[in-house]
């Protein structure tokens, strides 16, 4: 008996919020916006990566990866954004992307890093991984019956990583070295967007969005800006091409790095876009 009440009780829940559901979908939202869509796609950006590592005595070589390590600064990277409307003018995103890419160069002048010097002429490998993921709630505001304006507030998570592997000279002698820098963060996001409706199927769109991390073994800042287009041939799935700049500098001071690491990336996205 008991369980029958419990299962006609959750039954009554479920048919609640089910309504309750349907009938926020129903309402009205500005035409800029979609209740729920999904996107995939690729991010094909120009990287420059610029770390230094410093050792107990000696400042570490501002080390570009891409000049002195010979790895390739355009990269593709699978890219995936979220947005919710939970409300007619609330809602939540949640994107992210990650970039990781090696390649091994033969040093055209010396460098420091990671307390060990790595001598012109040697071969070295080199390695970087940069992840970065956010999440935030918007608030959007409609001044005309095109155009919305919000204002979101969430958090970003930012992981970065230097990788050197290559020979150095010890007291005459060959031997191999191992240099690493890695700093990883979770950090206050501000996010500011316009959308513009152009038709039910074409809009227009601008996002702008900034972490800082005041304090703590890891600090810094990471900015981004993107502007794009959206087109739907169809109701439901279209197409949406983006071009986006983003800045990332990072200050370590920990035990096991200490160090500064910059990472500048723009370039163009291409999305397959799934709305509801």
């Amino acid at each position: 008996m008991r369980w029958t009440l419990i299962s006609y009780a959750l039954a009554r829940i479920a048919v609640v919020a089910a309504c309750a559901f349907s009938q926020v979908a129903l309402a009205e939202i500005p035409e800029a916006l979609d209740r729920a869509s999904v996107s995939v796609g690729g991010f094909y950006p120009t990287i420059d990566t610029r770390i230094s590592a410093n050792g107990p005595a000696v400042a570490g070589t501002d080390l570009s990866f891409e000049r002195d390590l010979g790895i390739d600064n355009h990269r593709g990277l699978i890219s995936l954004r979220m947005d919710l409307l939970v409300l007619d003018s609330q809602g939540f995103s949640i994107g992210g992307y990650e970039y990781s890419k090696g390649a091994g160069s033969t040093l055209a002048r010396d460098i420091e890093f990671g307390g060990n010097t790595y001598k012109t002429s040697a071969f070295v490998e080199g390695h970087v991984r940069l992840q970065t993921y956010n999440a935030a709630w918007h608030w959007w505001f409609a001044p005309t019956v095109e155009d919305v304006v919000g204002i979101g507030l969430g958090a970003a998570y930012y992981d970065l990583k230097g990788v050197v592997d290559g020979g150095i000279s010890v007291n005459d002698h060959a031997a191999s070295a191992h240099g690493e820098a890695e700093g990883n963060a979770i950090a206050p996001l501000l996010m500011l967007g316009w959308r513009h409706a152009f038709s039910g199927n074409l809009r227009g769109y601008a996002y702008f969005s900034g972490v800082k991390k005041p304090s703590g073994t890891v600090t810094g800042h990471l900015l981004n800006g993107t502007l794009g287009m959206e087109y739907y041939p169809w109701h439901n799935l279209g197409f949406a091409l983006e071009y986006s700049a983003n800045n990332l500098d990072l200050k370590g001071n920990k035990e096991s790095w200490e160090g500064r690491a910059s990472v500048h990336f723009y370039g163009p996205s291409a999305f397959v876009r799934l709305r509801l």
